[in-house]
């Protein structure tokens, strides 16, 4: 296919460096030819079913991401020598993929994880522009890699243990089901207490209460757990609202996994505040 500005579909690649994990140059053979079509802010779409915005700015000619390219690059834990590759369809959105250094697709759910030792990595502009048709044939093609997790079959309840001692959600569930549930357990750990809603499910962060000091209020990984097996989740801290945390990257695994329905109510009981292992309990 001859390459022009009406050649589209288009893909080009940039090697993650120490460098660009705030802000990157997108290739140069890119901007001149399709420079003049792309939105401000573009639309990026991983395979997990997210959208992230991302800002750029031309500086001298050359496109650079920047807002937005940094809480990408955070939630997904690139680091150097990790690889993004962009596909452009002309529309307002780039589809990515994220590869570790073997070139192996990640498990989006628990991020890209992997260090390179070497620093010798060419990430040369032009050589990264490449217009590839089969490129998402091939994709769907490829065989899924295999989930980290094995997936249970059925929820855990919580049980409700005969004691004299107890402490109370750490939160305030407006909802009147959530409201008895929170009610009703007992434990003497801390815990908050969370009405499943379908966005909940669909998208990849869900709201937690800051835990003001339980945590540290920094981006921190914990341990979400049942009866029969535990995942990795990222704990992020609000910027726009110091009473609210998420969890991200490793949430939508985990719901998908454990069978999560719009309704349930999930109690986090903090079993090992030095682990941050949480055991959720699902009524």
């Amino acid at each position: 296919m001859a390459r022009g500005n009406s050649t589209i579909p288009i893909c080009f690649f940039k090697i993650i460096l120490q460098t660009n994990l705030q802000t990157i140059k997108i290739p140069n053979k890119f901007t001149r030819i399709h420079g003049a079509g792309l939105p401000n802010p573009v639309m990026m779409n991983p395979p997990d079913g997210t959208k992230w915005k991302v800002f750029w700015k031309n500086i001298n000619g050359e496109i650079w991401f920047q807002k937005g390219w940094n809480v990408f690059t955070k939630n997904y834990s690139l680091q150097h020598g990790c690889l993004v590759v962009f596909k452009y369809k002309g529309s307002s959105e780039l589809d990515v993929i994220i590869l570790d250094q073997h070139a192996v697709e990640i498990d989006y759910d628990s991020s890209c994880d992997i260090l390179v030792e070497t620093d010798n990595v060419d990430d040369s502009d032009d050589e990264s522009v490449e217009i590839l048709n089969e490129w998402l044939n091939k994709k769907k093609a490829r065989p899924k890699s295999p989930l980290v997790s094995p997936r249970p079959h059925k929820k855990v309840r919580g049980e409700i243990k005969e004691t004299s001692e107890r402490t109370t959600s750490l939160n305030s569930p407006r909802e009147n089901r959530a409201e008895e549930v929170a009610a009703r357990f007992i434990t003497n750990n801390p815990f908050f207490t969370i009405l499943i809603k379908p966005n909940h499910l669909t998208e990849y962060l869900l709201s937690v209460p800051n835990l003001e000091g339980i945590i540290e209020n920094k981006e921190r990984y914990v341990i979400l757990k049942n009866e029969k097996s535990s995942w990795n989740v990222k704990l992020l801290c609000s910027k726009k609202n110091s009473n609210k945390r998420f969890l991200s990257a490793g949430w939508s695994l985990f719901a998908r996994e454990t069978g999560l329905q719009s309704g349930d109510v999930c109690v986090f009981e903090l079993m090992n505040k030095e682990d941050l292992v949480f055991k959720v309990h699902v009524f």
